[in-house]
């Protein structure tokens, strides 16, 4: 398939997007039927590596949706097609008037949580019934969609900066948690493990930075500090971070295990927040540009193999065995693709143009180049792949392919683009997984439909005005 008619493919799935989202206030609903764009009000099955705790059946998840909407915006440019804009300003000027004002100001998105489109209230995956809302990042939130939020609703932005002190947890010193109440003005009880992922400091961190940038509060710089020396003192001789600070002695996947790939993220978030505060707190700045390299350092210390392509999600603190490798196809919760960390070597290296983070990118993405989507299990054996798996290495080869010039990433791009086009866009809609018949946000088709539109655009121009998303983190 051509890469104009891979835009046009992209551009109709938007329009049946968008009509879906009349009925719900501009919002996408999270489940749909492929070609008729009605929301599934019976849930389908979830696919292994899935947790139903984790979907957003009957609702709307911003964080889901994001790279989506910033697809549409960039087309709306290319294409001429103006209406697209529009409806991302629909989305999200409903969404931030209409439901981020909750109790503690956290708002309904990411990991669990999301907006409950038939009964119009916070929705939580894990407790359907309603009440009891968890808040959970999930990935970080783009520069891009908290300034539009600001734009349509300031002052839901320093309540949500404000919000983020509940995921500080009961108990003496600080210790924060991944998960949050948004329904109750109460700091969770700490349990037998900390679950403060090193990565969602990153995204607390990155939050904070931009509410502080809009209104200088003194509390909210306070949380910036407190998040940014969270780590610092527990992080090893090399840089790398535990997965979790305190885990119990018989979880051998936690206990005394060091997990590079969310030291990276905290390391790229860090460097992120740095530059949008430059200006207002130098040193502070200062102090986060030098952990954010240690613990990129760290990240590159752990004991990869690119000449083998072992690529470390997981090893043990003292003697460096690994615990769990990055797989190439079949993200499941908990365990994500090289492609991922790939993707985010880039958004490093725009950061600081390291060139030992070029070289990672390039072993991962030539392992992609030798292991091809695999079509032939997918079809004969079920095996369900989320779209979030090719979406992430279609942008690994459209940043290389950006970056470089070299033809091999172009390439590279449009084959895997003809084949995830024949597994997952059978219908108007992207399946979110192949081997299923339905679109579900949580599965990742934004990723596949954004890397698709960079790589089509990019064919077709040499230069592509889809930015990098680096999000998946």
């Amino acid at each position: 398939m051509s890469p104009e008619l891979t835009i046009t493919k992209i551009c109709n799935a938007v329009d049946l997007m968008i009509e879906s989202s009349m009925p719900y206030k501009g919002l996408f609903p999270s489940i749909l039927h492929p070609q008729t764009g009605d929301m599934l009000t019976e849930k389908p099955p979830k696919i292994p590596g899935q947790r139903d705790g984790d979907r957003a059946h009957l609702g709307s998840n911003l964080v889901h949706d994001e790279p989506l909407l910033a697809t549409m915006n960039a087309l709306a440019e290319t294409e001429s097609k103006p209406e697209y804009a529009e409806a991302v300003d629909r989305y999200l000027k409903h969404f931030a008037q209409n439901c981020t004002d909750t109790t503690t100001g956290l708002f309904p998105w990411g990991e669990h949580a999301f907006w409950h489109l038939i009964e119009e209230r916070v929705g939580c995956s894990r407790n359907p019934a309603g009440g009891a809302a968890i808040h959970d990042h999930l990935r970080q939130v783009p520069l891009w969609l908290w300034q539009k939020l600001n734009t349509f609703n300031p002052t839901c932005v320093q309540s949500f900066a404000d919000g983020l002190d509940y995921h500080w947890t009961e108990g003496d010193g600080l210790e924060y948690i991944r998960h949050a109440n948004i329904d109750t003005k109460a700091h969770l009880v700490r349990g037998g493990r900390a679950c403060d992922f090193p990565r969602h400091s990153g995204f607390y961190i990155l939050d904070l930075a931009f509410a502080w940038t809009q209104d200088q509060r003194p509390e909210t710089l306070q949380q910036i500090q407190n998040y940014t020396d969270y780590w610092w003192e527990k992080r090893d001789e090399r840089g790398l971070l535990r997965i979790e600070s305190r885990s119990p002695k018989d979880d051998a996947r936690f206990f005394e295990v060091n997990a590079p790939t969310q030291t990276f993220s905290l390391g790229v978030s860090l460097l992120e927040s740095a530059a949008l505060i430059e200006s207002l707190a130098p040193e502070l700045a200062d102090q986060m540009r030098r952990y954010g390299s240690v613990y990129i350092d760290g990240f590159l210390a752990a004991p990869h193999n690119l000449e083998t392509r072992e690529f470390v999600s997981l090893c043990e603190c003292e003697t460096d065995r690994i615990v769990e490798r990055m797989s190439v196809w079949g993200s499941v919760y908990g365990a994500g693709t090289a492609c991922g960390a790939a993707v985010l070597c880039f958004g490093g290296w725009r950061l600081t143009q390291d060139q030992r983070l070029m070289e990672w990118a390039r072993a991962v993405a030539n392992t992609y180049l030798d292991e091809k989507f695999p079509v032939d299990r997918v079809h004969t054996e079920g095996f369900k792949i989320p779209a979030s798996d090719p979406g992430l290495v279609l942008e690994l080869f459209a940043d290389l392919y950006g970056i470089t010039g070299e033809s091999v990433w172009l390439e590279g791009g449009l084959q895997l683009a003809k084949t995830a086009l024949e597994v997952y866009f059978r219908e108007t809609l992207p399946y979110g997984a192949s081997a299923i018949d339905w679109y579900e946000s949580q599965m990742g088709p934004a990723f596949l439909i954004h890397g698709l539109a960079r790589v089509a655009l990019l064919a077709i121009h040499r230069t592509c005005p889809v930015t990098p998303n680096y999000t998946a983190r």
